[in-house]
């Protein structure tokens, strides 16, 4: 971005972390990834945004938010069951951009052009749940249905959307939409932002 807008609020400044610390499960004691990438915990912004107002109950936030070049990513780790996680999910992504285009004086149309979002799930704890909605779409069940579609997007260099997401969010909210299986996450980190990791710009 050539404009303001490129600069990075006082907020985001404040609470850097890394990827590794923002994967952090809370559940279950154990980290989504070991990447040491430095990122925004936007969970912390989120809690220093809120304090003056006193809400209840508080808004929800994605974990983590990446600033690299012209462009933001929003990362959202899930570990658990998605059929139990996906309302949240989306309740995040809406609550968290709300915050994110007040903090940078921005709107919707800004998003859209400069903003994405990734959600990186557990794919073991939810299969059943995934199985089902390829079932619904007359896909064959089985076993091994959906590490074939996971391999056949990554040849394609497209990434699999089972929960919806990319139809409910891009293009009228974000750039680009991505949900990436836990196992998977180094392959899209390596092929969406591998150059920012290996020189921990952002």
């Amino acid at each position: 971005m050539k404009t303001i807008k490129a600069v990075e609020p006082e907020l985001f400044r404040k609470h850097q972390s890394t990827l590794k610390d923002t994967s952090y499960n809370d559940a279950g004691t154990e980290h989504m990834t070991d990447s040491s990438l430095p990122v925004i915990d936007f969970d912390a912004v989120k809690s220093e945004y809120i304090r003056p107002y006193h809400c209840s109950p508080v808004p929800k936030s994605n974990d983590a938010l990446l600033h690299y070049g012209d462009e933001y990513l929003f990362i959202e780790f899930k570990d658990g069951n998605m059929k139990n996680e996906i309302h949240g999910v989306r309740r995040k992504i809406f609550e968290s951009l709300l915050l994110f285009c007040d903090i940078t004086d921005t709107t919707i149309s800004f998003s859209r052009k400069h903003v994405s979002y990734m959600l990186v799930y557990n794919q073991e704890r939810s299969k059943q749940y995934i199985q089902k909605i390829l079932s619904a779409d007359e896909v064959q069940d089985s076993p091994a249905i959906g590490s074939l579609i996971r391999a056949l997007g990554k040849e394609a260099k497209k990434n699999v959307d089972y929960f919806g997401l990319r139809r409910q969010f891009k293009d009228i909210y974000f750039k680009e939409v991505y949900s990436c299986e836990r196992s998977e996450f180094p392959y899209w980190r390596e092929r969406l932002w591998g150059d920012a990791e290996s020189s921990g710009l952002k």
